[in-house]
């Protein structure tokens, strides 16, 4: 079953590759841009001089931490060879290509040494894991003592009148703009049922906890349509 959502994920992203960044800022009213660089903002606060970026998609968030980070040094892995594409492209016209390395691999099976980095960030990209525990697993595995994971993933809002209302864009608008603009019939029908089953806030934050991680915490955005989670490896 993990392997067969891998191969569908990689095969939709690779679609969509050309339009993901563009669509990614359209449908969320450019508020990703913000919860990009709060997690950067986290990241940077604990000062790493490696950091392993899982699910890089197109680099949006290791050429963040390049920007804020003069020193630091970014690794970036994703299934999706069409996106790492893209990333690569915008890493090199920004001249980031000395510090930012995109690189074609499973996040469940990382190739990498135990403890090679000192901080672990994911966004947006843990939802699509084959097994989300194993992914969790192996970002404690490739974690340096004292080194952080920073998780950055939507979830479903509560609230009486903005849960109804996010719901309704989430399920019935943004898979009709999203299939218009990218031409795919299926990536942004697959988004909302993605975040649909992910694990609550509480749950995951237990997940980590049994992945080994200590000091979990989450921060909620924007009433709880994201939420920016942390864990140690002490």
């Amino acid at each position: 079953m993990g392997e067969t959502k891998k191969a569908q994920v990689r095969a939709m992203f690779d679609s969509i590759a050309p339009k993901y960044d563009l669509l990614n800022h359209l449908l969320s009213f450019g508020v990703d841009r913000l919860w990009r660089r709060r997690m950067v903002g986290a990241v940077a606060a604990a000062a790493p001089e490696e950091v392993l970026d899982v699910a890089a998609g197109t680099g949006d968030v290791a050429i963040a931490m390049a920007r804020r980070m003069p020193r630091v040094r970014i690794t970036g892995i994703d299934l999706s060879g069409e996106m790492l594409a893209v990333g690569r492209g915008k890493v090199a016209r920004l001249g980031l290509d000395g510090r930012i390395v995109l690189k074609e691999g499973d996040a469940e099976r990382l190739p990498f040494p135990d403890a090679s980095f000192d901080a672990v960030s994911i966004g947006f990209g843990i939802r699509n894991f084959g097994s989300i525990e194993a992914g969790l697993s192996e970002a404690f595995r490739v974690l340096r003592r004292g080194g952080c994971l920073y998780i950055l993933e939507f979830s479903t809002p509560c609230g009486r009148l903005f849960g109804p209302l996010y719901r309704f864009y989430f399920h019935r608008i943004l898979p009709r703009v999203g299939r218009v603009v990218s031409k795919d019939r299926g990536a942004y029908s697959y988004l909302p049922d993605s975040v649909d089953h992910f694990p609550d806030n509480l749950l995951f934050l237990r997940m980590m906890g049994d992945a080994g991680f200590t000091g979990c915490r989450d921060r909620r955005q924007m009433r709880g349509i994201a939420y920016i989670y942390e864990g140690r490896k002490e």
